[in-house]
């Protein structure tokens, strides 16, 4: 006799899970079954779940309900039971200040990974070309070399020059979502950043799946990248490849790239593990990069990361996370581009650079009641070798290249941290000590408190003591217009940030209010009748802004709407200097996007941009110019058609003129347009 299955109003069944969009175990007061979940994402979902919820699995036993195409080995058959998981970590309650899943960035034009992270709130891109080839980003009114950039959690931000931080073997079809993280937030981490930082996830999904697309559009812009899932031993196993070419919008902008990238998960009862490996080539014209006095510049970027991690799980309160790193980045820069204009005599040849970055971190937590108690210690060695860069040393000969100086620093961290949760209050407080082999000892500092105000709305308080160590650019850069100080200090800040969050439905409203009040702050600066930069540190450069942000979901006509506006400003007295980067920042942001969906198959998405920009310029010409404000105009058109999908864009539609960084003028219209193709196995 055939079991008969009882039929709920509010009860949605699901025959197989596997971790996708609909993914029931984040659901909220809704009752969920479960028809069959593999044993390692039932095992992985009951340890990490970070919502409380209830989650009736009804399990048939029956040979008409088990007929599906797996193996019985591959599946769990459970008996109806409601389980009820606590918050993973105390300390991590807050959560990121802001996230952008690919469904949210899904609903815009970007097309690089520069472009998505230019949509969390407060977040200023400055790029140089386009897609990618070298983009500066900076938080709140800070400097490139002021955010931390990390991939997959791990500290990959580059310690000669934060112009490199985005040169990372990543694809915007391979990330999953984006963070936008706070300097308390990190510090929960054990990281410490000047203004916050950024964390890049890649998609880690646990269903087979394979994806690629191929596009092409103006100036001889291609594209063709790759990714494939499969799950072997309990191991799912991702491997993404992309190649990106263009002649350029003009004279000396023309690039290409490749990346390959391969990342393994594993996950049990009582432990994870994550590994992640790849490396990216780039080469491309830098047309007036860094000064227009010599346009006809050249740039050729070599990166490899690797990094292994691992979550033990001792019982129900204690767990010890563990990070092994490293990212080892070459970079070869021309100041006269060969073919493209002819050295003087007084150059010396190409500025040659090979820096390495690697480290180790053990973080251990252990609860304690209503409360969870942290400790850890990370060693961090960064160290380059050079041509320019460093102080004289014995030679290093790599690669057909000559390193006749270099530098390295070793930095020992200890930090410790605690966090209650006590109904609808939670608080938790963390600092951490460093000792550099170079700048001595500092510390970071921060405490958090958040309210629960309704189940659809919390408010978020913190306040943070940061610092940031001077990058070997900052220190050793000597050019024919460039003079660095090997004498500056670390620059540090105080912080302080308000959020409030709702969330209801198809409906997400944000705020932010935040103050920086920085002193020794970095900046290459000189004076409007001298063409010679300087490294010093200000006096003190104090940040006061705002970040609002909405969206809605109707999943109709008008499929999405969104919008948000950032406004940041700044205190400090130049005293008649020209800034190269802590002066020219954005004061005003404010951006919108709709998606329409005319038939089932077909999207139409169309994003604007405004963007006001602070500080002043010296153009080809020698004159003095403001950077001002520029509205983008972007829509792209997707039509799916079973697992392929097709899509046209169209960049910048009113032709706008403007500049992100003074010799480099951005590109009028661009038109782009490929195919996509989405298998999943299962």
């Amino acid at each position: 006799m055939k079991k008969e299955l009882k039929r709920h109003k509010d009860v949605f069944r699901f025959k197989r899970y596997c971790r996708g969009a609909f993914a029931v175990f984040r659901s909220l007061h809704r009752e969920t079954t479960i028809g069959r979940v593999a044993t390692y994402i039932a095992d992985r979902q009951l340890q990490k779940s970070v919502a409380v919820c209830a989650v009736a699995m009804l399990m048939l036993q029956t040979p008409a309900a088990m007929a599906q195409s797996e193996d019985a080995e591959d599946v769990v058959t459970l008996p109806e039971v409601r389980v009820s998981v606590s918050s993973d970590t105390v300390l991590g309650n807050s959560g990121p200040a802001a996230v952008l899943t690919a469904k949210d960035f899904s609903n815009t034009s970007v097309r690089s990974v520069g472009d998505l992270l230019a949509l969390l709130p407060g977040l200023d891109l400055r790029s140089r070309g386009t897609n990618d080839v070298q983009g500066d980003i900076a938080v709140h009114g800070g400097t490139f070399d002021q955010v931390a950039v990390l991939l997959n959690g791990i500290n990959f931000t580059d310690a000669q020059t934060g112009h490199h931080n985005l040169d990372m073997p990543i694809d915007i079809s391979m990330v999953g979502r984006v963070e936008l993280l706070s300097p308390s937030m990190l510090l929960q981490k054990g990281i410490v950043s000047y203004c916050g930082g950024v964390n890049i996830v890649v998609s880690d999904a646990y269903c087979e799946r394979l994806m690629a697309e191929a596009g092409g559009g103006s100036y001889g812009t291609g594209k063709l990248s790759f990714l494939g899932t499969k799950i072997i031993g309990g191991w799912a196993t991702t491997t993404a490849a992309s190649y990106n070419r263009s002649d350029g919008y003009m004279r000396n902008t023309d690039y290409r790239h490749g990346s390959l990238f391969v990342q393994a998960s594993r996950h049990s009862t009582v432990s994870d593990w994550h590994l992640q490996m790849g490396g990216q080539i780039k080469n491309f014209g830098s047309q007036a990069f860094y000064s227009t006095a010599y346009p006809y510049q050249y740039e050729a970027t070599r990166t490899f990361i690797t990094s292994a991690s691992n979550v033990r799980r001792f019982g129900h309160r204690l767990r010890l996370e563990s990070d092994v790193y490293s990212r080892v980045h070459a970079d070869r820069f021309e100041l006269f581009r060969d073919g493209y204009a002819e050295a003087p005599s007084w150059y010396s040849g190409h500025n040659l650079h090979l820096a390495a970055t690697s480290g180790m971190k053990e973080r251990l937590l252990y609860k304690i009641g209503k409360g969870e108690f942290l400790a850890g210690t990370e060693l961090r060695h960064e160290c380059i070798a050079s041509n320019v860069l460093g102080l004289a040393s014995d030679t290093l000969s790599l690669f057909g290249n000559d390193y006749p100086k270099s530098s390295s620093r070793l930095a020992t961290s200890l930090f410790a941290g605690y966090g209650i949760a006590a109904g609808v209050w939670h608080a938790s407080a963390n600092v951490l000590g460093v000792y550099s082999s170079f700048f001595g000892w500092d510390y970071g500092f921060s405490a958090n408190a958040s309210y629960r105000m309704s189940e659809h709305s919390h408010l978020r308080a913190a306040v943070s003591r940061t610092y940031r160590f001077p990058s070997f650019t900052d220190l050793y850069y000597q050019s024919v217009n460039q003079v660095a100080n090997p004498d500056l200090n670390s620059e540090k800040a105080w912080s302080g940030e308000m959020e409030i969050h709702y969330s209801k439905s198809k409906a997400k409203v944000a705020a932010l209010m935040y103050y920086r009040a920085g002193s020794d702050v970095i900046d290459w600066i000189r004076r409007p009748d001298e063409e010679v930069w300087h490294s010093m540190n200000h006096t003190n450069v104090n940040a006061l802004g705002v970040d609002i942000t909405a969206s809605y979901n109707t999943n109709g006509f008008l499929y999405a709407v969104g919008c948000g506006y950032s406004y940041c400003g700044i205190s400090q007295n130049a005293g008649g200097m020209i800034s190269g980067s802590v002066l020219d920042y954005l004061r005003h942001k404010a951006q919108a996007y709709a998606v329409f969906a005319p038939l089932p198959s077909l999207r139409i998405k169309i994003d604007a941009m405004y963007r006001y920009r602070e500080g002043k310029y010296v153009d080809k010409d020698g004159s003095l110019c403001n950077y001002g404000g520029v509205i983008l105009l972007n829509a792209k058109v997707e039509y799916t058609l079973k697992k392929v999908t097709l899509f046209a864009e169209a960049h910048n539609i009113t032709n706008s003129r403007y500049r992100d960084h003074g010799g480099v003028p951005q590109p009028g219209t661009m038109l782009f347009a490929g195919a996509k193709v989405n298998i999943g196995y299962k």
